[in-house]
C-alpha cells in the first residue's frame, strides 16, 4: 500500500432542515494530495492578496455571491469575473478532484425522511465514493471536516459505521478531524466556494452570465477528467 495521503475536506451548501429555504443539500467535498495542500495554500493565500488585500480573508459562499464584507469589491463585475477565472484555472489542476453528493429536499420530505438521514446517507455516500478513489491508486486517506455540533456526530457515525463493515475502509482512512473556517484550511475553504455551484449545476439553473458559465464549465471538465474523475451523485 502507497504511504501517499490524500485529504477530504468537507464542507456544504444549504441545510437538510426543512425549515431552511433552500430546495437542496449540497455535500462537498474536495479530494487532494497532502504533499500538494502546501502548493494550493500558497496559491490561494496569493489570490486573496493579489484581490482582497488580505491573505487571511476565509471564503463564504454567501458572502461571495451576496458580495458582503470583503467580497463588497465584487460589485465591479469585470473584477468578479477576473477573479473568478483564476480561482477556476487553479481548481481545475488534475491533481485536484471533487465529490458531491446532493439530495433534492422535497423528494426526501415525500419520502418522510427526517433531517438527519439525508445527512447521515450523504456523509456515508460521499465517505464510499473516497474510498475508491483510494482504492484505485493504494493511498491511504484522511478526512477534514468543517465541525457544526449537531452534523459532527451524523459524520462520525458514518465514519465509524464504515470501519466496522468495511475492512479495507479502516485499513485506507485512518483519521477523521473537525475544525472550524479559522483553521484556515485551503481546501475546506474550496468546498465551501465549490459548494453553490454544485448545486446550480444539479439544479440545471441557466447561467445568467460569464462568471456563471465559468463555474459551470469547471464542474462539466473535472466530471469528464478520466484519469482522476470527479464525482456528482444526486442522492434523491
Amino acid at each position: 500500500m502507497s504511504n501517499n495521503y490524500k485529504i477530504l475536506s468537507i464542507d456544504e451548501s444549504g441545510q437538510a432542515s426543512y425549515n431552511h429555504h433552500s430546495k437542496l443539500f449540497v455535500l462537498s467535498g474536495v479530494l487532494i494530495e497532502e504533499s500538494f495542500r502546501t502548493y494550493i495554500d500558497a496559491k490561494i493565500k496569493k489570490l486573496k492578496k493579489k484581490y482582497l488585500k488580505d491573505e487571511e480573508i476565509v471564503f463564504h459562499s454567501r458572502d461571495m455571491a451576496r458580495k458582503k464584507g470583503p467580497f463588497a469589491i465584487f460589485k465591479d463585475q469585470k473584477l468578479e469575473t477576473s477573479f473568478w477565472a483564476e480561482l477556476v484555472s487553479l481548481l481545475n489542476n488534475p491533481k485536484i478532484s471533487l465529490i458531491f453528493i446532493i439530495a433534492n429536499k422535497q423528494k426526501a420530505k415525500k419520502l418522510r425522511w427526517q433531517p438527519k438521514t439525508i445527512l447521515h446517507k450523504s456523509y456515508f455516500r460521499l465517505l464510499e465514493l473516497f474510498l475508491i478513489q483510494l482504492t484505485k491508486d493504494e493511498s491511504r486517506g484522511r478526512i477534514v471536516a468543517e465541525s457544526d455540533p449537531y452534523k459532527d456526530r451524523l459524520l462520525i457515525h458514518a465514519h465509524v459505521g464504515l470501519q466496522s463493515q468495511n475492512l479495507t475502509y479502516r485499513s485506507r482512512i485512518t483519521s477523521l478531524c473537525l475544525v472550524t473556517k479559522l483553521n484556515q484550511d485551503p481546501d475546506i475553504q474550496i468546498a465551501d466556494a465549490l459548494a453553490t455551484i454544485a448545486g446550480m449545476y444539479a439544479a440545471k439553473t441557466k447561467t445568467k452570465n460569464r462568471i456563471e458559465q465559468i463555474k459551470i464549465r469547471l464542474i462539466e471538465r473535472k466530471l469528464k477528467d478520466p484519469v482522476n474523475p470527479s464525482y456528482l451523485e444526486m442522492l434523491i
